[in-house]
């Protein structure tokens, strides 16, 4: 399968990221405005039936004072018997101002493409407003609401497009000092479809900035063509470094 030999050459480069990293690291023990994560997972059966399936994952964020902005974009696919399962794709952007501690503004763009969805495209662009209900050591709660602008392009059909509704939130919960549990959900509303997605992970450090994370995602259209599931799950495992 072509789509997963690009994310195996990807998972290689994210292997060897974290010792060039560590490298720079190295050199540089001051840290900047800069942070954020890169984790790739691959996973092979053989036997009476052979499957594969491939993640890659990246954010990076940049920090100014009052400001924050965030690039986030994601990767996977899937095959069994020499044939695609499963191929979707993400890209976003998140633009924060911080009124203060608790408060904040927010402008965000959303890209999805899933080949085997209900749709097959879907674009949100929102503005909004954000509350860090709990920012304590060891727990963290953000609560957004936004409204925007959607377009939505079904697996059969013309495109949708028109305003929209957006409820968001992020819980945190450090588990250990080497361990965390964290759920984001995000949900996008329209006169069309609703479109959610939950994503709940536990990572646990390994060693210096890598970690071992496991992930389940679950997305779902309220408003799908005919034969098409509403539902996709998606488990990952992979290795995240964090810089």
């Amino acid at each position: 399968m072509g789509h997963l030999n690009i994310f195996a050459s990807l998972l290689a480069l994210a292997a060897a990221a974290p010792v060039m990293a560590q490298d720079k690291a190295a050199a540089e023990e001051a840290t900047g405005p800069w942070s954020g994560n890169v984790s790739a997972g691959y996973l092979a059966t053989t036997g009476n039936a052979e499957s594969s399936s491939a993640n890659f994952d990246f954010e990076a964020a940049y920090t100014s004072g009052a400001w924050n902005h965030a690039l986030s974009g994601r990767a996977f696919g899937a095959s069994a018997d020499d044939e695609t399962t499963a191929e979707a794709y993400q890209a976003g952007w998140k633009s924060t101002y911080d009124f203060n501690e608790r408060n904040y503004a927010f402008g965000a763009l959303d890209w999805n493409a899933n080949r085997f969805a209900g749709f097959t495209r879907q674009t949100f662009a929102t503005l909004g407003y954000g509350r860090r209900v709990l920012t304590g050591s060891r727990f963290f709660l953000n609560l957004e609401v936004g409204v925007g602008y959607a377009k939505q392009k079904p697996k059969t059909g013309d495109s949708q497009s028109g305003g929209s509704g957006t409820l968001g939130a992020e819980f945190i919960w450090a588990l250990s000092d080497t361990s965390e549990f964290s759920q984001r959900l995000n949900v996008f509303a329209t006169s069309d479809n609703t479109f959610s997605e939950s994503i709940s992970k536990v990572s646990t450090s390994l060693i210096g900035n890598v970690a071992l994370a496991v992930s389940y995602t679950v997305r779902r259209n309220t408003d799908v063509p005919p034969d098409t599931q509403k539902t996709d799950t998606l488990t990952a495992i992979s290795l995240e470094y964090g810089f």
